[in-house]
């Protein structure tokens, strides 16, 4: 049974809830593919044993915040990177200041470190935990003793392959919450894993009513901090953002750029002339969207962009790098961005 305190701030911030259910009616189910042991989910073409962990390391943002949500937090005994603060209801579970869990802000653990703690699982929201350069491979994880649990949106196309080597992800909200289902699976956290995915979904579902027979769709661009050549990131196709703007009512504005990884110089975004830009704030526990103002403000009043619609319009904002992140806060973040892209719907 939830605690009605934590799933009142769940529901206000991360909209939860159970597996939504596929185009054919039934419920997701990419744990137990057909003649697959019952003991084991399949997690990115590798089979991860059910077994209750009691010793848990997460990686990034949205493996934090997922494994918390689920309320594993008494079982967290390592954690590394936050990109943002977490939600007031998570955060009360999460005390480094007390070393539980050892907490790595700034710099990427060592192998050696991780596996100091004795994991019997590691989650990761993002593929470089489980490179040669990171922890090793799942494999490697293995051989040590650690189960692996990665958010499917960055499945690599082998073991140990980077975020330039994804395979075919899926990057739908059914694939964030068949993530979340399986990890609850894995927590022993059916139940609530239920749960946040019914908030979840009902979120989305009230959007896309308030949005039905928008016929007019901004174009979005999502660009992140500069490069070190000065150019923007994007955040394009083949990532769980373009879902997150097209669930809001908007479309892709670099549709011919894939992933989050690739750059873009003024030229190129001149070029797609976007209508709404959205800058995400990155990266610390105390880095909220006001941190992404300054790189707003200066594609507000940078002269070169003046003919550009989001800056001629005043359509410039920020968000957080965990919104747009997959995990829990999706489906918020697509009713905050329904918001500015369709305000006369979502008043």
């Amino acid at each position: 049974m939830v605690p009605a305190a934590v799933l009142l701030v769940l529901t206000l911030l991360t909209g939860c809830g159970a597996g939504a259910p596929a185009p054919d009616g039934t419920a997701p189910d990419s744990t137990a593919p057909e003649g697959a042991d019952p003991a084991t989910l399949l997690n990115c073409d590798i089979e991860v044993p059910v077994e209750r962990p009691e010793r848990i390391v997460a990686m990034f943002q949205n493996g934090i915040e997922a494994v918390l949500a689920l309320g594993a937090g008494d079982r967290l005994v390592g954690a590394a990177y936050l990109d943002n603060p977490l939600p007031p209801g998570l955060a009360a579970d999460f005390h480094p200041e007390q070393d539980r869990p050892v907490y790595w802000p700034d710099e990427y653990p060592s192998r050696e470190e991780v596996l100091r703690l004795a994991p019997d699982l590691v989650v990761s929201g993002f593929t470089g935990a489980f490179t040669r350069e990171g922890l090793g491979t799942r494999a490697d994880l293995a051989d040590a003793g650690a189960d692996s649990f990665l958010f499917s949106s960055y499945c690599p196309t082998t073991d140990g392959g980077t975020q330039e080597s994804l395979g075919a992800v899926d990057v739908t909200f059914e694939g964030v919450q068949r993530d979340l289902t399986d990890l609850g699976r894995l927590l022993g956290a059916e139940d609530r894993a239920a749960e946040i995915n019914s908030g979840m979904q009902a979120t989305l579902d009230d959007v896309a009513r308030r949005l039905g027979g928008v016929t007019e769709r901004p174009r979005v661009a999502m660009l992140n901090a500069p490069s070190d050549t000065g150019e923007l990131r994007v955040f394009g196709t083949g990532d769980v953002a373009t879902t997150i703007i097209e669930a809001a009512g908007g479309v892709q504005a670099f549709d011919t750029i894939p992933g989050r990884q690739r750059t873009v110089s003024a030229e190129g975004l001149i070029a797609a002339r976007p209508d709404v830009i959205v800058v995400p704030a990155c990266c610390g526990a105390d880095t909220g969207p006001e941190a992404a103002e300054p790189l707003a403000q200066q594609l507000r009043t940078d002269p070169a962009l003046a003919t550009v619609p989001a800056v001629r319009d005043g359509r410039v904002y920020t968000t957080t790098f965990a919104e747009v992140s997959p995990g829990i806060r999706n489906a918020d973040a697509v009713a905050a961005l329904a918001a500015r892209l369709h305000p006369d719907r979502m008043g």
